[in-house]
C-alpha cells in the first residue's frame, strides 16, 4: 500500500510541474537580451562616474539617461508580465524568471507623489552627506564635514565637552532637521509597497531577501539571541575601559554606557591606532601587527603586484586563472579622497567581458580589499551562465560575504607568514591572537546590534506599531539591544534616527547584517572541510585557518556562485555550506577564544555584565 501511495504522490508531483511555454519563452529571451543591453549602458555610465569622480556632469547625465531608459522598458513589460503570471503558464524556471523581473518601485506612485518621494529621498541623502557642522567654540566656522574633519577631531580629542558637543550638533543638523521629511517619506513608502502588490509594507522592505517581514525578523532575532552572550561580555569589558578613562560618574555600573564615548572607543578600531591607545588590550606587551609597514618592506606596495598575488591565491583554490589582459585594461580610479577609494570589479551582461578599477595600495585595508574585489570578479564570471534576470546575487551583499570570507582567511597569521608579512612566530600564539580578535571584535560584534536596531525601528514604523518620529521608541531599542544611551535623556521633542542611517534612507540593513554573519559561516565550513579547523583542537583554531592552496574549495565555490539568483538563497547556501539557513555559529566559533578571555577578565575585575 505504501509503495502505491508513493507512486501516486510521485505522479502527482510530476503532473504538477507545468511544461515550458513557447510564447513565454520568446518573451523571456527577448526581455533578457534587451535588459542586458540597458544594464551594460548603466554599467558603463557608472564606470565613467567612478573614473572621473562623483561630480562629472557627463557621467551623471549618462546615469540619468540609462535609468530613464530602464524605467520605460520596465513599464512596457508590466502588463505582459502580469498576463503570463495570471495565466500560470510556464515551467518553474520560466516562473522564476518572471518573478525576478524589475519592479516599478516608486514609479508606481502618481506623478505628484513620485516627485515628492524623490525630492524627499534626495534632500535627506544630501543633508546627511553634505551637511556642515559648526566648530566647537567657533560658531562662525560652520564648514566641518562629519567625515573626515569631525571624525578626526573627536577620535583624537580628550575634551569630553567637545566630544559631546559634536554628538549633539550632528543629530541636530541631520535628525531634527529632517524630521518632517522622514515622516512624509515613510508614509509614501507604505503607499509604494501597496502599489507594488505588497499589502504589508514590511514585506516590501525585505523583498530582496525573498522573505516576508515576519520571517526576516524571526531570523534576525534568532541571530541576535545567539550573539547576546558574546556581546554582553564584550560590552561589559568596553564599559569597564570607558569607566577607567572617564570615571564612574560618566560611566556608572549596571547602566548602558554613554553612546558618544563608546562611538569614539569603538570607532578607533577602524583607524589603525597603536596598541597603546586601548586601555585593556589583552596583551599590551605583544602589540598589534603592522601589515601596512610590512607590505612596504616586502615591496608589495604596488597594486599590480598585489593584484597578481591575490589572483594566484584564488587560482590555488581551484578557480580559473585570470588572463593578463584583465590587468592590461584595468583602470586607476581618480579619487580625491584615497580613504574612500576601493578596488572594484565591473560586470557586463551583453558584452563578454569584465572590467577592473583599482586604487593606490597604501595600506592593509586596500590589500585585503583586493581579495573582496577579485571574489566579485569570479562571482560575476561564474553567474554569467545564467540569463540576465538571474545573474544577480541571491540577496544584496551575498557576494560581499564570499569576498570577506577569503579576506578574513587571508588575514590569518599563518597565511601572512607565508607571504613574509609576519616574521615573528609570536603572532600565531594566543596573546597576539587575542589582540587581533579584540580589534576585529570591536569592528564586527558591536556593529550587528546597531544594524539590527535601524531595521527593527523602520519595520515597526512600516507595520504601524510606532510613529515614524517616535524618538523615545528608537532609544528604547538602542538601549536594549546595543547597551548605549544618549549623553542626556532624549524625548520625542528630538529626533535622532536619521543621524544613524549610514546609507540612503530606504536601504535596509538586514542584507548587510546577514552578510557579516555569513562570511564567518562560510569560513568555518571551508576551514572544516579542508582540515584547517578542528573543533576542540587548540592547534587548529578558526582564527588561524589558512585556505591558500586548498584546491577542493574552488569547485564547490564555483558551483554555488554559478547559481546566481536562479534559486532562493537557502538553496545556494545548501550548495555552499551544506545547510539552508544563515547561522551565527561560525562567528561565535571564530571569536570563542576572545569570549573565554573576556568572561575570565570580567569575573576577575568584578565587572558587571548587562544593564538595567
Amino acid at each position: 500500500m505504501w509503495i502505491c501511495l508513493a507512486v501516486l504522490l510521485l505522479v502527482g508531483f510530476t503532473q504538477a510541474e507545468s511544461p515550458p511555454d513557447a510564447t513565454l519563452d520568446r518573451f523571456l529571451n527577448e526581455t533578457n537580451q534587451q535588459l542586458a543591453v540597458i544594464y551594460d549602458q548603466a554599467v558603463l555610465a557608472k564606470l565613467l562616474n567612478e573614473l572621473r569622480g562623483p561630480n562629472d556632469l557627463v557621467a551623471l547625465l549618462e546615469i540619468e539617461v540609462t535609468d530613464d531608459k530602464l524605467l520605460k522598458f520596465v513599464r512596457t513589460l508590466t502588463t505582459r508580465k502580469a498576463k503570463f503570471k495570471r495565466l500560470g503558464l510556464g515551467d518553474s524556471r520560466q516562473r522564476r524568471l518572471l518573478y525576478k523581473f524589475p519592479q516599478l518601485g516608486y514609479e508606481a506612485l502618481n506623478d505628484r507623489d513620485l516627485e515628492r518621494v524623490y525630492a524627499l529621498a534626495t534632500n535627506m541623502s544630501d543633508n546627511y552627506h553634505n551637511v556642515k557642522l559648526c566648530a566647537y567654540k567657533q560658531p562662525g566656522n560652520c564648514t566641518l564635514r562629519l567625515i573626515p574633519e569631525v571624525q578626526s577631531i573627536v577620535q583624537a580629542s580628550r575634551d569630553l565637552q567637545e566630544i559631546e558637543y559634536y554628538w549633539f550638533e550632528w543629530r541636530s543638523r541631520t535628525g531634527l532637521a529632517t524630521r518632517s521629511q522622514f515622516v512624509a517619506f515613510m508614509d509614501l513608502y507604505k503607499k509604494t509597497a501597496q502599489l507594488n502588490g505588497y499589502p504589508r509594507a514590511e514585506d516590501y522592505w525585505f523583498r530582496s531577501l525573498e522573505l516576508n517581514g515576519l520571517e526576516t525578523m524571526t531570523l534576525l532575532d534568532k541571530i541576535m539571541h545567539g550573539l547576546r552572550p558574546l556581546f554582553l561580555q564584550f560590552h561589559a569589558h568596553v564599559r569597564g575601559s570607558l569607566r577607567k578613562m572617564h570615571g564612574e560618574n560618566l560611566v556608572p555600573r549596571n547602566r548602558p554606557y554613554p553612546q558618544h564615548l563608546a562611538e569614539v572607543f569603538i570607532g578607533n578600531s577602524f583607524r589603525r591606532v597603536q596598541a597603546e591607545w586601548y586601555v585593556d588590550l589583552p596583551s599590551p606587551a605583544t602589540g598589534l601587527a603592522n601589515i601596512t609597514q610590512e607590505l612596504h618592506r616586502r615591496g608589495l606596495s604596488t597594486t599590480q603586484r598585489i593584484f597578481w598575488n591575490v589572483a594566484e591565491y584564488f587560482r590555488s583554490l581551484g578557480l580559473p586563472q585570470l588572463e593578463d589582459s584583465l590587468w592590461t585594461y584595468a583602470q586607476k580610479v581618480s579619487a580625491d579622497d584615497d580613504d574612500r577609494c576601493w578596488h572594484k570589479a565591473w560586470r557586463y551582461y551583453a558584452l563578454p567581458r569584465t572590467n577592473f578599477t583599482y586604487c593606490p595600495l597604501n595600506d592593509e585595508e586596500r590589500f585585503f580589499n583586493m581579495f573582496e574585489a577579485q571574489a566579485d570578479l569570479h562571482y560575476f564570471r561564474a553567474a554569467s551562465i545564467q540569463p540576465t534576470l538571474l545573474q544577480e546575487e541571491p540577496f544584496p551583499n551575498f557576494s560581499d560575504a564570499i569576498g570577506k570570507c577569503f579576506s578574513l582567511a587571508a588575514s590569518s597569521p599563518r597565511f601572512l607568514r607565508k607571504l613574509g608579512l609576519l616574521r615573528d612566530g609570536k603572532w600565531k600564539e594566543l596573546p597576539a591572537r587575542l589582540n587581533r580578535l579584540y580589534v576585529q571584535g570591536l569592528r564586527v560584534v558591536f556593529l550587528l546590534p546597531v544594524f539590527y536596531v535601524l531595521d527593527r525601528y523602520r519595520v515597526e514604523v512600516l507595520a504601524g506599531h510606532i510613529k515614524a518620529d517616535d524618538n523615545e521608541a528608537y532609544w528604547r531599542f538602542t538601549e536594549h539591544y546595543t547597551g548605549a544611551k544618549a549623553p542626556t535623556k532624549r524625548t520625542n521633542e528630538q529626533f535622532d534616527v536619521p543621524a544613524k542611517l549610514l546609507m540612503e534612507v530606504d536601504d535596509q540593513y538586514a542584507s548587510h547584517f546577514l552578510s557579516i554573519v555569513l562570511q564567518f559561516q562560510l569560513l568555518k565550513h571551508f576551514c572544516t572541510e579542508s582540515g584547517q579547523f578542528e573543533s576542540g583542537n587548540p592547534s587548529k583554531p578558526l582564527d588561524l585557518c589558512d585556505l591558500s592552496d586548498q584546491r577542493g574549495i574552488g569547485g564547490i565555490l564555483h558551483k554555488g556562485m554559478s547559481l546566481g539568483s536562479s534559486v532562493h538563497y537557502r538553496q545556494v547556501l545548501q550548495e555552499l555550506v551544506g545547510e539552508s539557513e544563515i547561522s551565527i555559529d561560525g562567528l561565535l566559533t571564530y571569536f570563542q577564544p576572545l569570549q573565554d578571555w573576556l568572561q575570565q577578565q570580567n569575573q576577575q575585575n568584578d565587572l558587571e555584565v548587562g544593564w538595567t
